[in-house]
């Protein structure tokens, strides 16, 4: 599952039926050769606040510091938000171009998160057929329902 003791593996997904609306996340983490699932439900949120909670969630369950992390995840607004526009909305204090920049909170607690560890993301297609990508999937959308 793991290359070494030292590296983590993990998969996030978030699901919001209807959007806005009653959402759950999950997340797979591959860690010293044992799986771990994690997730959780909120009545009133969006997708893109579950995709940030179950990467932040399966980062904060990390016990051990400086580990390398390799997160995939099927969101490009995660993604591209912490890699190429996180930067420019901390240099404007929390703020897009445009004035407000949403789901802020999670934001600002992934950015203290990701200091704590060397990660990588990367992107998979979602509804492709990847297996653990499926699984993560479901876990976010049964959540959702409160399972």
């Amino acid at each position: 599952m793991t290359r070494d003791n030292n590296e983590v593996v993990i998969y996030t997904d978030g699901a919001c039926d209807p959007n806005p609306g009653r959402g759950g996340w999950g997340a797979i983490i591959l860690e010293g050769g044992k799986e771990r699932i994690l997730k959780g439900w909120e009545t009133q949120t969006t997708n893109n606040r579950m995709e940030l909670t179950a990467a932040l969630k399966a980062i904060q369950s990390i016990a051990q510091k400086d580990c390398s992390i390799t997160i995939y995840t099927d969101s490009q607004y995660l993604k591209l938000g912490i890699e190429e526009w996180m930067p420019a909305w901390i240099a404007r204090n929390w703020k897009r171009k445009g004035g407000v920049l949403a789901n802020v909170d999670l934001w600002q607690d992934l950015a203290k998160e990701i200091e704590k560890h060397n990660i990588q993301w990367k992107w998979v297609r979602g509804h492709a057929g990847h297996k653990y990508n499926e699984r993560v999937d479901h876990i976010a959308r049964e959540a959702g329902k409160g399972k």
